[in-house]
């Protein structure tokens, strides 16, 4: 479909949501898996396009593999694919993935002695790759980039017969998305210690466990935090979540606590319900450990007219979109005065005019479910509503749950 119409007749959201697994967990799980314990059963997985994606590159025996818009299997894919020996790839993807930077990583495996060559534009994909062995040892990484980078090596790291020493340089971007990969290694046994500016992963493979559970995507979980606060009542049930997660996005919580949506845990999941307590006269916070927060934030501020800082940014830039310029496009719409840096958006005016407006996505699945909440303020359409299928296959379903009114 090329778009939907979206309004909520009561605009009151009750109801109970399941979210799929989580996308991040899945995704490092999946490369664990193929590396080390090919018999390992991987519970709740996500369903999302992204992982799909990379499912399927994994599974491929051919020597070209095109990844489409997914940059997480781009990153991790790169590494994987620089340690199968005598295999000889071509790794390309959508137009959008071509112009995503990808050299620091490339530097980082060239320094262990890959082959890795640029097809077209030094710097950037498509990748010829061939596969070697790779002895490991230590490298350096610039952290500031993306959290991917650092990722990509630390799964690979105990295939290598000197195990890894990522040392890391710069300010690390997104960092608890490496904590993320740290704990998840640390869980099926693997020696991993992470400090400050080095990580280091001993090249030991454990005994496999027979299976994992993956937690609910918590990225996915703020756009409900969202439609909370822009419902006139809200009591949600989510369930599947842990009170401690390895995920960095479960900071989302803490993020939408100061503008009146609680959570509360109650057995293996989590409730949220809208306050009535006076919202903040301003806020400002830095994103740059949870930039995937970034939309969700924005919107919601900006439809709750909240004079607002998010900085921290600057990673949003090389997304799916330029996102800080997709906000400010789209937010600008509806009255709102949007400032936009390097690494910052600012909400100078919220929303001040609001009726059947017409959003664009930028084949952006985060840009799409962020602007949903806006539906329970005035009917909304939004163009091309699939890209949501990335990262939230479901997402159109679950807001008939709770009784949108979806015409396409």
């Amino acid at each position: 479909m090329s778009s939907i119409r979206l309004s909520h007749p009561t605009k009151k959201i009750v109801g109970k949501i399941s979210i799929p697994g989580s996308k991040s967990e899945t995704n490092r799980l999946l490369i664990l898996k193929h590396l080390y314990f090919p018999d390992l059963e991987i519970l709740n997985p996500s369903d999302s396009r992204d992982t799909q994606v990379l499912q399927q590159a994994l599974n491929s025996n051919s020597n070209t593999i095109d990844i489409g818009e997914a940059g997480t299997a781009m990153r991790f894919l790169t590494a994987y694919l620089a340690i199968q020996q005598g295999r000889r790839v071509v790794l390309s993807g959508s137009e959008r993935m071509h112009q995503r930077p990808i050299a620091l990583l490339v530097d980082a495996l060239r320094q262990l002695g890959a082959d890795i060559q640029y097809a077209e534009e030094d710097g950037f994909p498509p990748l010829h790759i061939k596969g070697q062995k790779l002895e490991g040892g230590k490298v350096e990484l610039d952290g500031s980039v993306s959290s991917q980078y650092v990722t990509a090596l630390m799964l690979i790291a105990p295939a290598l017969e000197k195990g890894l020493q990522i040392q890391l340089k710069g300010f690390s971007v997104s960092a608890p998305y490496i904590y993320l990969t740290a704990n998840l290694m640390r869980r099926l046994n693997f020696k991993v210690k992470v400090t400050q500016d080095l990580i280091a992963i001993e090249p030991f493979v454990p005994s496999a466990p027979k299976s994992f559970s993956v937690e609910p995507d918590w990225s996915a979980a703020s756009y409900w935090f969202s439609m909370a606060l822009l419902a006139e009542k809200a009591e949600i049930y989510l369930p599947g979540f842990r009170q401690y997660s390895l995920q960095g996005d479960a900071f989302v919580a803490g993020l939408f606590e100061p503008l009146g949506v609680e959570s509360h845990f109650i057995g293996s999941g989590f409730r949220l319900r809208k306050s009535n307590e006076a919202l903040p006269k301003e806020y400002r916070i830095n994103l740059i450990h949870n930039p995937d927060l970034a939309q969700t934030m924005a919107v919601a501020l900006a439809a709750k007219n909240i004079p607002a800082r998010l900085s921290g940014l600057k990673t949003l830039k090389i997304k799916e979109t330029d996102r800080l310029l997709a906000l400010q496009t789209e937010l600008e719409k509806t009255g709102s005065q949007i400032e936009i840096g390097e690494d910052y958006l600012e909400i100078k005016r919220g929303i001040q005019h609001f009726h059947d407006l017409t959003f664009d996505t930028y084949n952006d699945h985060r840009m799409a479910m962020s602007l949903v909440p806006l539906a329970l303020l005035s009917p909304i359409t939004i163009n091309d509503p699939m890209v949501v299928e990335k990262s939230y296959q479901g997402f159109w379903g679950d807001l008939e749950k709770v009784w949108f009114d979806q015409i396409n």
